[in-house]
């Protein structure tokens, strides 16, 4: 009995151990499966979240190729300094394309004068290379400007005005000038009935052109040489308030005038020995007449941006009608390729009562990757003013 009664207890004990053992190796694997499990977790949170695809980039703003903003206006070109498309037979041929595009547009524009404000090349008389980026002598930058000029003789009168560089041998050390030698009075067939007076015969250094608007407006645009002297404002002033032109509306080309946006649009203070600083052809010219309205020129520039090649001012005269005052000169924009090919387009209205201004670039143009940029839309380069009111300064 004993040995039957411990049997039987040794069998409940096994099968207690048994029950022991697989509970604690159940108990383990559901243990290590969940530690499998938060081992993993922390991974499946961790997981990065796809970055969105960049939105595209906004297409350009399409090409708009020059055009009247309003079909009976009239356009009047600016051309700044020329002199470092002259100065280096690479950057002869952007001038080329500038003036031959001017051509191309005389009549969609309906382009009644072309005004250069001077230094219509880097010195004057001399066979030096004085800018190190320069290969060409006076005679070579004479001769391409005049070449360049040549796509406009007989087609549209221009006007041109000596800069400081048109004058001496490379800056003004005299007054001496070849333009009268590259330009003569009887290069451009379309000066004929328009070309009314020169200070000198047979020299365009100080001279005046007569233009009928299409609206039926006299207009007299008038050119003086960099640095005035006395003698050539009184010139200037006697023809202005003559009888003959008393009702004209009077334009004044001059090369050095104006400070740039970065001087505040100021006038300039300083002439070259005899000659008159801008100040003083305000005091003694353009203030006491009753007709000049617009004075342009060039001279300074800044390589930054548009703002340090443009300037704009109003003033009013001994009528007390506004003067309206701009500089145009990117000669020192585009690493030292002349410009970038920038024109200035000044649109009339038929009523000679507002101005559209609008800069281009032939030369943006005809690149398909600057094409959008052929239009610059700064406020500097593109604002409107009323003539016969006041002006609100870009």
């Amino acid at each position: 009995m004993n040995c039957r009664k411990n049997a039987l207890e040794g069998t409940r004990l096994w099968r207690l151990f048994g029950f022991a053992f697989f509970g604690l190796v159940l108990g383990l694997a559901l243990s290590c499966s969940t530690l499998s499990a938060t081992a993993e977790e922390p991974a499946t949170a961790s997981a990065p979240t796809p970055t969105p695809a960049p939105a595209p980039a906004p297409a350009p703003a399409e090409f708009q190729p020059p055009a009247l903003l309003n079909p009976d206006g009239w356009t009047l070109v600016l051309i700044p300094d020329p002199q470092t498309y002259q100065r280096c037979s690479l950057n002869q041929g952007i001038f080329d394309m500038m003036t031959a595009w001017i051509a191309d547009n005389i009549e969609r524009l309906n382009i009644q004068q072309v005004l250069c404000v001077g230094d219509i090349v880097q010195a004057n008389n001399t066979e030096k290379f004085v800018k190190p980026n320069m290969n060409q002598t006076s005679a070579q930058m004479w001769a391409a400007a005049a070449r360049a000029f040549e796509r406009l003789d007989g087609k549209v009168p221009y006007v041109l005005c000596t800069g400081n560089h048109d004058h001496g041998f490379i800056g003004s050390e005299n007054r001496d000038s070849q333009l009268p030698k590259y330009f003569p009075i009887t290069k451009n067939p379309a000066w004929n009935g328009v070309l009314v007076a020169t200070k000198d015969e047979g020299s365009l250094v100080n001279a005046a052109y007569e233009f009928t608007a299409p609206g039926g407006q006299k207009i007299l645009t008038l050119s003086l040489e960099y640095s005035p002297t006395d003698d050539d404002l009184e010139w200037a002033r006697q023809l202005v308030s003559s009888e003959k032109y008393a009702d004209h509306f009077v334009i004044l080309l001059t090369h050095a005038y104006l400070n740039t946006h970065f001087g505040n649009s100021t006038r300039t203070k300083d002439g070259k020995g005899d000659g008159n600083s801008g100040e003083q052809i305000w005091t003694k010219l353009v203030q006491p007449s009753r007709n000049i309205r617009m004075v342009f020129c060039g001279h300074l520039s800044h390589h930054s941006d548009l703002r340090g090649c443009t300037g704009f001012r109003v003033d009013k005269n001994a009528a007390d009608l506004p003067v309206f005052q701009l500089l145009f000169n990117t000669q020192s924009i585009g690493q030292n390729n002349g410009g970038n090919g920038w024109l200035q387009l000044f649109e009339f209205s038929r009523d000679m009562k507002t101005v559209h201004v609008r800069t281009f670039s032939p030369l943006f143009e005809r690149i398909p990757s600057k094409r959008s940029a052929a239009w610059n839309r700064n406020d500097c380069c593109e604002f409107t003013f009323q003539l016969d009111g006041e002006a609100k300064q870009p």
